[in-house]
């Protein structure tokens, strides 16, 4: 059974590791959010010329005043770039090195970003291998704002949870009602501040666990524990930590949807 389709107290996911400590979506920021006894890290993957999937956010990666997408680069030529940033120099790793260091030491959300020349299905595959060869399938929750993406995942892997990420109000499925443009996943992902009781009663009807990001606010951290979201997303994981711990959080924590006890 996948961990995230489990009934848990309230996690704690360091968004992109612990970004204000290292350069986001690198180990070194990872590092940190393990050290900081984060429950899972998120962070994002795009697709390389060749297939492999990497750690990076946007489409382009800035090389001096050129600005060149990711996706014209293969696997071996990310391997050699050092790029700068504020925290000083990095590199930017793959999903295999990822699972490679940490294993079961961490839980994964996995954010795909899916750009026009995206593989889906390619990229579906190569998450589920490797999930797989490293034994990490039931740590994993594939997060992505594509629903067709979403679907492919499914249909590569159903062992893997699935989580609809979304920036604006969306229609949740209905019982009794076909849904045909709503994907099957396991939960949803809306930003912090789109959450409230009705929609948290809704996705408790539907079946689907909640997972907000980014919450960085410890009022709004409280306001969402409260409404006992399955997981917090945050670029400050040591201070959502010290909020649960000090919201005594424990049996009311257990979040189960409907299809988690499917």
């Amino acid at each position: 059974m996948n961990e995230w389709r489990q009934p848990h107290a309230v996690w704690v996911v360091g968004h992109r590791g612990a970004p204000r400590r290292a350069r986001e979506n690198t180990l070194d920021s990872l590092d940190w959010a393990e050290s900081l006894k984060a429950d899972a890290v998120e962070f994002d993957l795009r697709q390389t010329r060749d297939g492999e999937a990497v750690l990076f956010h946007d489409e382009d990666i800035v090389l001096g005043h050129q600005h060149v997408s990711l996706r014209h680069f293969t696997s071996r030529e990310i391997d050699r770039l050092v790029l700068p940033s504020d925290f000083g120099d990095y590199r930017i790793p793959r999903l295999e090195e990822v699972f490679h260091r940490y294993a079961h030491a961490l839980r994964y959300v996995i954010e795909v970003k899916i750009g026009r020349d995206t593989q889906m299905t390619l990229m579906a595959r190569r998450i589920s291998h490797l999930a797989a060869e490293f034994g990490v399938t039931a740590r994993c929750l594939v997060a992505s704002f594509s629903a067709d993406f979403l679907k492919r995942m499914r249909e590569t892997d159903p062992d893997i949870a699935l989580d609809f990420l979304f920036d604006h109000p969306v229609a949740l499925p209905e019982a009794g009602r076909a849904t045909p443009l709503f994907p099957p996943v396991d939960a949803i992902g809306p930003r912090f501040d789109l959450i409230t009781p009705a929609l948290m009663a809704q996705a408790q009807a539907a079946g689907l666990t909640v997972h907000p990001w980014t919450v960085d606010v410890a009022e709004e951290m409280r306001r969402l524990i409260d409404l006992t979201v399955s997981s917090l997303t945050t670029n400050v994981p040591e201070v959502a930590i010290e909020i649960r711990t000090g919201n005594g959080w424990g049996e009311k924590g257990l979040v189960l949807s409907e299809r988690a006890g499917e």
